[in-house]
């Protein structure tokens, strides 16, 4: 090479690197056997906080999106809601076989229930003293029975005695006619 030719610093780009062309700044005159100076490698950037917040906020989005559907899956596509004010709902009869004031509520509101799930307990005071009220008469009409079988002995008792007192009396009267009719034979005689 010449000696008077400009010399260039040989410059490789980075890939992906945009290459500007060169020009020439205007008014700046070009000295031969000067060289310019080595241009510099580009600054790497930092990663910017919006592409390490955006995964974050994706994945948070689509974990509520999964909470919500399965929650409406779940549960909330049988919520009554009243936008025009109708309201349409399952609804099921149930009806006591007893009746009575409510002790305890044994389900909350929205449970699932199946037939034959107790749904509350009656207060059984009223019940324990009909209880011990039949309880009561029965004891009370057992003692009768009791009297009335005392009675009836008494009775068959005393029945047998009349009829003794019976027997007793015709053989008496029938002495006494033997002893009359002999009495009356012996004054004839």
């Amino acid at each position: 090479m010449s000696s008077n030719a400009p010399t260039t610093a040989e410059v490789r780009p980075f890939p992906n690197a945009k290459v500007a062309p060169a020009t020439e700044a205007p008014g700046v005159p070009v000295q031969p056997g000067v060289s310019s100076p080595p241009a510099e490698a580009p600054v790497k950037k930092k990663r910017s906080v919006r592409s390490f917040l955006l995964p974050i906020i994706g994945v948070a989005l689509l974990s509520a999106g999964a909470w919500y559907g399965y929650d409406y899956w779940t549960t909330g596509r049988f919520m009554i809601s009243t936008d025009d004010a109708y309201v349409q709902a399952d609804m099921a009869f149930i009806s006591p076989k007893i009746s009575g004031y409510v002790d305890q509520v044994k389900v909350s509101e929205n449970q699932s229930v199946k037939a034959g799930d107790p749904l509350l307990v009656v207060d059984d005071g009223d019940y324990k003293i009909a209880v011990a009220q039949a309880e009561a008469q029965i004891a009370t009409l057992s003692k009768t029975l009791d009297r009335i079988d005392a009675q009836t002995e008494a009775a068959r008792a005393s029945l047998q005695q009349a009829q003794a007192q019976k027997v007793a009396d015709q053989a008496a009267a029938d002495n006494a006619g033997k002893v009359a009719a002999r009495a009356s034979q012996l004054l004839k005689t």
